[in-house]
């Protein structure tokens, strides 16, 4: 016997159907699944942008997806819990980070796959913010909303890693005409 998942009419709504090898056998009904319109939003919202970055810290745009799939896939079954908290998309952003540590822990070393170097060298949150700020090219805010923080602890984890890596791992990305780069950024 093996498994289908089939989606409906709806945007919300997946069957998941038991397929018999025996033609014989009566059809199973299908199971309706139905996610939560909030879960589907999200999921639209930051799949993207969590494939991106994983991309960058994995090297494996295979691996990546794979980890992309199994977080969303985790947050459904806890998305109750999720929505109700404070701040959902950092739950998320804990989420997609954990499993990526297991998946880049569980790697034996010289296999020959490349390892994202921020997180070997800075702390998790600077080398995140790092990776979404500089390399990703998101704004302060895109990366602070996909971290689910607040933008001023994007920046000041961007000024830590200037300070900590000055260098080629954390340049800014290139501004428009009349922005300022991201370790000229004058203090408040």
């Amino acid at each position: 016997m093996s498994w289908s998942l089939r989606r409906f009419r709806t945007a919300s709504a997946w069957g998941l159907c038991l397929q018999s090898p025996q033609d014989d056998d009566p059809p199973q009904q299908a199971i309706a699944l139905v996610l939560p319109l909030e879960y589907t939003a999200f999921c639209l919202l930051y799949r993207d942008r969590y494939l991106r970055y994983t991309r960058e810290r994995v090297q494996d745009a295979w691996v990546s997806q794979r980890l992309v799939e199994a977080a969303l896939g985790n947050l459904a079954t806890i998305w109750p819990t999720v929505i109700s908290s404070s701040r959902p998309a950092a739950v998320a952003w804990r989420l997609l980070d954990a499993l990526i540590s297991s998946a880049l822990c569980e790697r034996r070393p010289g296999a020959g796959q490349s390892v994202d170097a921020v997180h070997q060298v800075l702390p998790p949150a600077q080398a995140d913010a790092v990776i979404l700020r500089c390399r990703l090219r998101l704004s302060e805010g895109q990366a602070a909303e996909l971290m689910g923080v607040e933008e001023p602890a994007v920046a000041s984890q961007l000024r830590m890693a200037q300070r900590a890596l000055p260098g080629q791992l954390t340049a800014a990305p290139a501004t428009a005409a009349g922005a300022q780069p991201v370790a000229g950024r004058a203090r408040r």
